[in-house]
């Protein structure tokens, strides 16, 4: 018999107080903090490809939520935040040779996808949970937080610096969001936005190769559109090394 099992039925039958379970407790509790601290380099090294770098700064709070890929880095200052941790689920998926910039934010409700290839500025801020406010009776710290939100990056978007995206957007393959942009609903794929809220203002033409107007952009040029496979296919294709971004993730690498 588990000794946990073992104390919680003495306990039951008024064998034993519960102040003489404290010391118990204590035990229990420094077990299972040590049990922890073993595990996680474990854990850590099945949840991350080859050849990516997490700075040293970066804290993920529910690694055993998180799947990042190969070839990718996280810069300094990172956070991502698992709010329900009670799953085997994956939460937050960052895809292959993505750069993740310099203190940027996750707080994970359902589910936060990045794509393969995806870049991001620094101070970005994915926003895929928040506190509850059902009543302002209740201590909004103490109400609990949202657990439904998704957020998807499809393949190859860059986000510019100090970008936010809210729970329940998704931004489509091939997009650009400009610096400081608030996105607050879904984004087609090749698409340019801007603004707070963000909206799109071009598109990108596969007819001419060209980024054009959303005036000049038609609904039949959809018809010309590679799916996200076919896409991710191309950008394969390119060979590169991660490594040499790695300078940009954080400030112990010193200048240039």
């Amino acid at each position: 018999m588990k000794f946990e099992k073992l104390t919680t039925n003495v306990f039951a039958k008024g064998m034993i107080e519960l102040g003489d379970l404290q010391p118990v407790q204590h035990i229990l509790d420094a077990g299972r903090s040590i049990k922890s601290k073993i595990s996680l380099p474990f854990i850590k090294s099945k949840k991350v490809g080859k050849n990516t770098y997490l700075d040293k700064s970066v804290q993920i709070l529910g690694w055993r939520n998180v799947v990042i890929g190969e070839n990718s880095i996280l810069s300094e200052g990172t956070w991502i935040n698992i709010n329900h941790r009670e799953s085997r689920e994956i939460s937050v998926s960052i895809g292959n040779n993505c750069f993740i910039g310099r203190r940027n934010f996750f707080t994970v409700g359902k589910l936060i996808r990045i794509g393969d290839f995806c870049l991001t500025g620094s101070d970005c801020r994915f926003l895929g949970s928040g506190h509850i406010y059902t009543s302002p009776l209740v201590p909004y710290i103490m109400a609990g937080t949202t657990s439904e939100g998704s957020i998807t990056i499809g393949a190859n978007c860059w986000l510019g610096a100090n970008v936010t995206v809210l729970e329940d957007v998704s931004i489509g393959y091939g997009s650009i969001v400009g610096a400081g942009a608030l996105v607050t609903k879904n984004v087609p794929p090749f698409s340019v936005i801007v603004g707070s809220p963000a909206r799109v203002i071009k598109r990108f033409d596969f007819q001419s190769k060209a980024w054009i107007s959303l005036e000049e952009y038609s609904e039949d040029k959809d018809k010309d559109l590679l799916s996200e496979a076919e896409y991710l296919e191309i950008l394969k294709q390119k060979k590169f090394s991660m490594s040499s971004f790695k300078v940009a993730a954080a400030s112990r690498f010193g200048d240039l």
